[in-house]
């Protein structure tokens, strides 16, 4: 699928991304996005999604299914993402074992040097974890070109790609908590560049929680524009590099983020843990949003505006 041009109408966006509007939703209500996803009328279409290539086919319809309202804890039906101990497991020899259970979005809506917003709800079921573990939610990747990465052939320079930015949900003590990590280098080596934007933050389990994102990211060094809050709260404001300049993927010799946003759990292996996550109101815009109701209470969604720091 290609992505939309920006002189694109609104129209043509809508009936590009199959667009769904919420219930009573209008022009009025600020731009149209252009991708949203209804799992009350679509659960995970083939065309906009695409599961994570290492769980077993056996157990996806058990793993990555839509509920009931109920089940969901609100009006309407949503995305429930579950990883259980062995699941896409890889042994990663060494650093540390992981598992996932993950859906990838197949549209190409994340580009460097190029301004998105999206905005995301999410809900932890309790118990999420016993311990500290490293647990993603959310992340976009520009993987390490294959010539470069170790064990793929050819230079064999550089240790796999961290995501360029990420949203973990972690654990502290058993309560959940929120946090958000950039990744950006010219060299490589494990974790090389990567930073914690902000938290640790509580997230309350069994409670549905927003997240809206603004991303510009470059390979420029101060070029790139991130920022995020969680429930209204804001981190701080992001201008460093993102991605791998030097090794990174490309495509058509530009830059090239190969991973578009992926949405479930990745994690560090938990023998005897399960974890289920749900989401709903996944939309993404290619222009400011400012004026849609998935935006209200956020201020400054402008690129060209200096961010107001965060409460902290």
């Amino acid at each position: 699928m290609k992505p939309i041009a920006q002189d694109c109408s609104l129209a043509a966006a809508a009936l590009l991304f199959g667009l769904v509007l919420a219930p009573g939703a209008s022009l009025a209500d600020g731009p149209l996005p252009a991708f949203r996803t209804s799992f009350a009328t679509n659960c995970l279409s083939s065309k906009d999604w695409k599961i994570s290539g290492q769980l077993d086919k056996a157990v996806r319809a058990d793993r990555i299914r839509c509920v009931d309202a109920e089940r969901a804890g609100q009006e309407r039906p949503a995305l429930a993402i579950t990883v259980k101990p062995g699941d896409a497991y890889d042994p990663n020899p060494g650093s540390t074992p992981t598992e996932r259970s993950e859906v990838q979005m197949t549209a190409e809506l994340i580009r460097f040097d190029a301004t998105s917003w999206y905005s995301f709800r999410f809900r932890v079921e309790s118990p999420w974890a016993p311990r500290r573990n490293r647990t993603v939610i959310q992340q976009i990747k520009q993987n390490i070109d294959l010539r470069y990465e170790k064990g793929r052939g050819g230079e064999e320079i550089c240790d796999a790609a961290n995501p360029l930015f990420k949203i973990e949900v972690d654990s502290d003590n058993g309560k959940p908590v929120f946090r958000t990590k950039t990744a950006g280098t010219e060299i490589c080596g494990d974790s090389v560049g990567q930073a914690q934007l902000c938290g640790d933050w509580p997230v309350e389990p069994d409670r549905w929680h927003r997240v809206n994102v603004m991303i510009r990211p470059s390979q420029q060094a101060g070029d790139s524009r991130l920022r995020l809050w969680l429930d209204g709260r804001a981190c701080p404001e992001f201008r460093g590099v993102l991605g791998y300049p030097r090794y990174g993927t490309v495509k058509d010799g530009k830059p090239f983020i190969d991973t578009q946003p992926r949405f479930g759990i990745y994690r560090d292996a938990l023998p005897d843990v399960s974890q289920t996550i749900l989401f709903d109101d996944i939309a993404f815009w290619t222009q400011d949003p400012a004026g849609h109701p998935g935006w209200d209470g956020i201020a400054d969604t402008r690129p060209d505006q200096p961010m107001v720091q965060a409460n902290r």
